[in-house]
C-alpha cells in the first residue's frame, strides 16, 4: 500500500519549486511513493493554491504500465455521466458541435452521436475504436470543447493549457477533482499510477479563464469556460441543475430510453465513404 512518508520540512526533498501554472512561489505539503518506487513531493502554491508533485521525470513509466487501465473500473459511468452533461450544456448554448480533447478509445464521442451531437474526437496518444472516422474534421459553429479527466494530467499547465484554448472555442467543459488543501490520503491522488500530477483550486480555474480571456462557472463537478458569457440567468440556473449530480443522473436515464439514431445515421455516413 502507498501512504505518504513525511510532512515537508526544510531541505532535502522538501525544496520548494515555483508552481507550474502561476509561478509563485510553494511551500512542500507531504511526500507519497508513486508507482511503488517514485519518492515525491507535492507542494502547495502560496498564489493559486494549487497542488502540484516535482516536475515530474517519471511520466514515460507511469504511462507505459495498465495501473490506471485496471483501477479506473468507473469509466463506463463517468463517460454516461458526462454525455448527459455535454448533452445539456450544448442544448442550452445551442452549440453544434463538440470536439473530445484526450476523448481516449471515443466512447464519450459515440454517445454523443448516438444522441444527435456533431461530436468529434482529438487525442494523438490514443486509439479511436469506437468514433472511428470522426477524428477532427468538419466542424459547425459555435463550437464546445470537452476535457475529461484530462487537466491532472498536464505537467507543465502553463504551457500544456494553450492546447485546449488557443482554438477559441465558444466554450470548454472540463472535469477534474478540485483541491481544497486535502491531505496525502486524497484518493484523486492516485500514487500508483503516477500519472495525476497537478491539481488546481477554484481560484487556480478562475486566474485560468481571466488568463485566456474566458468567464468560469463552476456547475456541479464540472466546471466550464465561456468566450461569451451573456447566457441569461435563467439558462444558467438549467444548466447547474442538469449538470448537477442528481440532474445528471435523471437525464442521463431519460437519454437512454431514447433511440439513438445517430448510430444508424453514422453507419450509413460511414459506409459512403468508404471508411
Amino acid at each position: 500500500m502507498t501512504t505518504a512518508v513525511h510532512t515537508g520540512t526544510p531541505g532535502g526533498i522538501d525544496q520548494p519549486i515555483r508552481c507550474r501554472l502561476c509561478g509563485g512561489s510553494t511551500a512542500p505539503r507531504f511526500t507519497l511513493d508513486l508507482i511503488h518506487r517514485h519518492r515525491v513531493q507535492f507542494h502547495e502554491c502560496a498564489d493559486c493554491g494549487s497542488l502540484q508533485a516535482d516536475t515530474p521525470h517519471w511520466l514515460d513509466e507511469a504511462y507505459s504500465n495498465s495501473n490506471l487501465a485496471r483501477l479506473d473500473t468507473g469509466a463506463v459511468q463517468r463517460n454516461l455521466t458526462n454525455l448527459a452533461a455535454v448533452y445539456a450544456w450544448t442544448k442550452v448554448t445551442a452549440a453544434r458541435t463538440v470536439v473530445d480533447i484526450g476523448g481516449g478509445d471515443g466512447l464519450l464521442c459515440r454517445l454523443l452521436r448516438d444522441y444527435g451531437i456533431d461530436a468529434r474526437i482529438e487525442d494523438r496518444y490514443a486509439t479511436n475504436s469506437y468514433a472511428q472516422g470522426f477524428d477532427g474534421g468538419e466542424r459547425q459553429v459555435p463550437i464546445v470543447y470537452t476535457a475529461f479527466e484530462l487537466l491532472e494530467h498536464f505537467a507543465d499547465p502553463a504551457r500544456d493549457l494553450h492546447a485546449l484554448f488557443d482554438a477559441r472555442p465558444d466554450s470548454l467543459v472540463v472535469s477534474t477533482a478540485l483541491y481544497h488543501g486535502q491531505g496525502a490520503d486524497w484518493w484523486y491522488l492516485t500514487p500508483d499510477s503516477g500519472q495525476h500530477v497537478f491539481f488546481y483550486t477554484p481560484k487556480a480555474m478562475e486566474m485560468i479563464g481571466k488568463r485566456f480571456g474566458y468567464a468560469v462557472a463552476f456547475m456541479g463537478n464540472y466546471t466550464v469556460f465561456m468566450r461569451d458569457a451573456r447566457l441569461s440567468s435563467f439558462k444558467m440556473a438549467l444548466a447547474r441543475m442538469a449538470m448537477g449530480s442528481i440532474g445528471s443522473r435523471l437525464l442521463r436515464s431519460a437519454l437512454m430510453l431514447l433511440p439513438a439514431r445517430g448510430a444508424v445515421k453514422d453507419f450509413h455516413s460511414i459506409a459512403g465513404r468508404g471508411i
